[in-house]
């Protein structure tokens, strides 16, 4: 598992870098330099939500019982966590708060299409 994570997070790592050129590429030439911040915070919370996933999928191999507990909890926690996250951001201003959105999509979208494709080329 631990290899397994570690190739996961340097493709990861990669594909977020070459999506944070171009988007902060785009921002700067509009003169939104400061919403690069926002696009940080919103691949942040992405990768909170990762984790969390991660870790709960971790923890119901060890215990298979608890499935169901493991998971709403989770579940749970995520929502709280985009919740609280994104009003923070939509308290700064509105371009912020779309701007942590979409690095929160991207980030997330990213890391499942990682995750994909590692599966796929196992095969």
């Amino acid at each position: 598992m631990q290899q397994f994570f570690s190739g996961f997070i340097r493709r990861l790592a990669l594909a977020l870098s070459a999506a944070t050129v171009m988007m902060g590429s785009m921002l700067l030439a509009r003169g939104e330099a400061e919403l690069i911040c926002a696009l940080l915070f919103g691949y942040a919370a992405a990768l909170v939500f990762v984790w969390n996933m991660a870790m709960r999928l971790w923890r119901l191999t060890v215990a298979p019982n608890r499935s169901t507990r493991q998971m709403l909890w989770g579940l749970a926690f995520r929502l709280f966590l985009a919740f609280l996250l994104f009003s923070l951001a939509a308290r700064f201003s509105e371009r912020a708060f779309f701007i942590a959105v979409l690095g929160f999509l991207v980030c997330y979208g990213l890391a499942f299409s990682v995750l994909a494709y590692m599966n796929l080329a196992k095969r």
